[in-house]
Protein backbone atom coordinates (compact mmCIF):
# COMPACT_ATOMS: atom_id res chain seq x y z
CA UNK A 1 0.00 0.00 0.00
CA UNK A 2 2.87 2.18 0.66
CA UNK A 3 4.43 1.21 -2.45
CA UNK A 4 0.83 3.38 -4.21
CA UNK A 5 0.87 5.86 -2.02
CA UNK A 6 4.01 7.19 -2.08
CA UNK A 7 4.41 8.22 -5.92
CA UNK A 8 0.91 9.49 -5.56
CA UNK A 9 2.12 12.13 -2.74
CA UNK A 10 5.12 12.76 -4.32
CA UNK A 11 3.23 13.81 -7.99
CA UNK A 12 0.47 15.97 -5.47
CA UNK A 13 3.02 17.40 -3.87
CA UNK A 14 5.17 18.86 -7.23
CA UNK A 15 1.52 19.81 -8.71
CA UNK A 16 1.03 22.10 -5.61
CA UNK A 17 4.53 23.12 -5.93
CA UNK A 18 4.80 24.18 -9.33
CA UNK A 19 1.22 25.76 -9.08
CA UNK A 20 2.80 27.94 -5.68
CA UNK A 21 5.75 29.03 -8.30
CA UNK A 22 3.58 29.67 -11.14
CA UNK A 23 1.51 31.98 -9.06
CA UNK A 24 4.52 33.50 -7.60
CA UNK A 25 6.59 34.80 -10.59
CA UNK A 26 2.76 36.08 -12.03
CA UNK A 27 2.85 38.48 -8.80
CA UNK A 28 6.33 39.37 -9.43
CA UNK A 29 5.63 39.97 -12.82
CA UNK A 30 2.40 42.07 -12.69
CA UNK A 31 2.97 43.74 -9.17
CA UNK A 32 -0.94 43.00 -8.70
CA UNK A 33 -2.93 41.65 -5.98
CA UNK A 34 -4.74 38.39 -6.85
CA UNK A 35 -8.41 39.02 -8.21
CA UNK A 36 -10.98 38.55 -5.84
CA UNK A 37 -8.88 39.75 -2.85
CA UNK A 38 -11.71 42.13 -2.79
CA UNK A 39 -15.21 40.51 -0.94
CA UNK A 40 -15.44 37.02 -1.39
CA UNK A 41 -14.56 35.08 1.87
CA UNK A 42 -13.64 37.71 4.19
CA UNK A 43 -17.32 39.95 2.98
CA UNK A 44 -19.25 37.00 4.07
CA UNK A 45 -17.65 36.63 7.76
CA UNK A 46 -18.76 40.28 7.95
CA UNK A 47 -14.61 41.90 7.48
CA UNK A 48 -15.86 44.33 4.19
CA UNK A 49 -12.14 46.07 4.80
CA UNK A 50 -9.55 45.16 1.79
CA UNK A 51 -6.03 45.18 3.10
CA UNK A 52 -4.64 45.26 -0.66
CA UNK A 53 -6.70 48.09 -2.02
CA UNK A 54 -5.95 50.15 0.87
CA UNK A 55 -8.96 49.59 2.60
CA UNK A 56 -11.39 50.60 0.14
CA UNK A 57 -13.32 47.85 -1.72
CA UNK A 58 -14.14 49.96 -5.02
CA UNK A 59 -9.89 51.00 -5.51
CA UNK A 60 -9.77 47.19 -7.33
CA UNK A 61 -12.14 48.19 -9.67
CA UNK A 62 -10.94 51.40 -10.56
CA UNK A 63 -7.73 50.25 -11.09
CA UNK A 64 -9.22 47.83 -13.47
CA UNK A 65 -11.10 50.76 -15.42
CA UNK A 66 -7.99 52.75 -15.98
CA UNK A 67 -6.10 50.12 -17.03
CA UNK A 68 -9.02 49.39 -19.82
CA UNK A 69 -8.96 53.13 -20.79
CA UNK A 70 -5.31 52.59 -21.14
CA UNK A 71 -5.45 49.56 -23.48
CA UNK A 72 -7.92 51.26 -25.95
CA UNK A 73 -5.84 54.39 -26.12
CA UNK A 74 -2.84 52.56 -26.94
CA UNK A 75 -5.14 50.41 -29.62
CA UNK A 76 -6.47 53.48 -30.76
CA UNK A 77 -2.91 54.59 -31.57
CA UNK A 78 -1.63 50.69 -32.86
CA UNK A 79 0.89 50.23 -29.72
CA UNK A 80 0.96 47.13 -27.58
CA UNK A 81 0.99 47.25 -23.83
Amino acid sequence: MLSQLLPMFAVTFSVFLLFFIFMGIGYMVKKKPLRGSCGGVAKLMGNEKCSYCGDDPNKCDSIVAEQQELSLKAAALGKPL
